[in-house]
């Protein structure tokens, strides 16, 4: 095949940034999801499961596939997949040892605390004990799945709360867990960031982004994402200086290279810094258009580049001029939409959509509830402007005005 082919695990529709990339620079694009109703299909749709790299593989060659220009998977349970097919197809990928520290939550917190990175308490439990109650008398806890997706199966506990209440949320953490493990951490109070990162295959690492995420009241006990701005002049750049410094450092201590790095991290009120997750992969739209827009280069373009060989500059990107916001829908449960209206209506004219999706802003009579994960988002706008006008005081002020708005009597 004269064209250079780009294998993606999951047709997800917030992979369109993804796909849309791909066709303008040429590329042939292969789809793999287990849907045979998957929102993206690309040059070529194979419908397995994005887990089983044997079967990828093989359909790949069937269809005469003998050499590609990499794989790209927005989902954790993809990574080994991934890996598996660059691996194969001759190109720069993780060592083993790298992906058993890949997807469960436990390993990296483990090595963390080994490094002395991590500065709240983290334990991992295969069944429930009852010294979990005691330490919900310390602190405010978290519990969650160790292997998971989408924030589901997550409960905030409020401290001294019933020990059936905490065993209510044990349950439902493990029953989400891929592996049966659940993770009972202290809450940290605080503001928490996405660090964006690129190593290479012989260990640099740049930091091509890093978002201030915003989270929804409108849950039951869980933490959902609503906004992540990219780029933002909320806090002086000596804090995003810190923040890559030790993204880089949670990075390199589970031994990842050759791929993308998508870390979670906490700021407690004193200033500490604790990585919360890692995923080695990035996500749909936050590679493309979002981290590319806030950092001015080509995020996606030099992972493909890494696959091949490529270094990275070990430079960071992470003060220019322009923002980005990934902006979802956050509605007051128990409101319905009486004048259809959307985000964009309410903001100046230097702030753009580059992707959107208002089906259920712009649907008369839409009723919104509360939403108990990442998956039952209402849409979004993907929106780009100069730093100093695309502020989150412009966002949650216009915000306010759409709701008002959209759900007035």
């Amino acid at each position: 095949m004269k064209q250079p082919v780009v294998v993606i695990l999951g047709g997800n529709k917030l992979n369109r940034g993804i796909v849309d990339y791909c066709k303008q620079k040429g590329y042939f694009v292969v789809v793999v999801d287990w849907s045979p109703n998957a929102a993206l299909k690309g040059d070529l749709f194979l419908c397995i499961d994005v887990k089983e790299a044997d079967k990828i593989i093989t359909a790949l060659y069937e269809h005469g596939i003998t050499e590609i220009l990499g794989a790209y998977s927005s989902i954790d349970l993809a990574v080994r997949s991934v890996n598996a097919i660059n691996a194969h197809y001759g190109l720069c990928h993780m060592s083993p040892s790298a992906l058993v520290h890949a997807l469960p939550k436990s390993e990296m917190t483990r090595i963390w605390q080994e490094k002395k990175l991590l500065n709240r308490i983290s334990k991992v439990y295969a069944d429930y004990k009852s010294e979990i109650k005691n330490l919900s008398y310390l602190t405010k806890l978290i519990i969650k799945p160790n292997v998971s997706s989408s924030s589901r199966g997550i409960t905030i506990i409020e401290k001294g709360c019933s020990e059936s209440m905490i065993k209510e949320a044990f349950d439902k953490a493990q029953n989400e867990s891929f592996d049966g493990y659940v993770i009972v951490e202290e809450f940290v109070e605080g503001r928490e960031f996405t660090c964006d990162m690129l190593g290479d295959k012989d260990g640099n690492v740049s930091v091509y982004a890093i978002s201030v995420k915003y989270h929804t009241t409108n849950t039951n006990n869980n933490k959902i994402a609503v906004k992540l701005h990219y780029n933002s002049n909320i806090y002086p750049d000596e804090v995003y200086e810190r923040i890559a410094e030790i993204g880089k450092q949670c990075y390199k201590a589970l031994g990842f290279k050759a791929s993308f790095g998508h870390l979670e991290i906490l700021m407690k009120p004193n200033g500490a810094l604790s990585p919360v997750e890692i995923g080695a992969r990035s996500s749909g739209f936050i590679t493309n258009p979002l981290v590319s827009l806030a950092s001015g280069h080509d995020y996606l373009g030099d992972y493909f580049k890494v696959l091949h060989g490529a270094p990275v500059s070990g430079n960071d990107y992470i003060n220019g001029s322009q923002s980005s916001m990934y902006f979802f829908y956050d509605m007051p449960h128990d409101t319905e939409c009486m004048h259809p209206c959307a985000l964009i209506d309410f903001l100046p004219s230097g702030i753009e959509a580059q992707y959107f999706d208002r089906e259920k802003v712009l649907t008369l009579g839409m009723q919104y509830a509360n939403i108990a994960n990442d998956n039952q988002r209402i849409g979004y706008e993907i929106l780009t402007g100069p730093r100093s006008l695309l502020t989150i005081e412009t966002v949650e002020t216009a915000e306010k005005h759409f709701i008002e708005r959209n759900t007035q009597q």
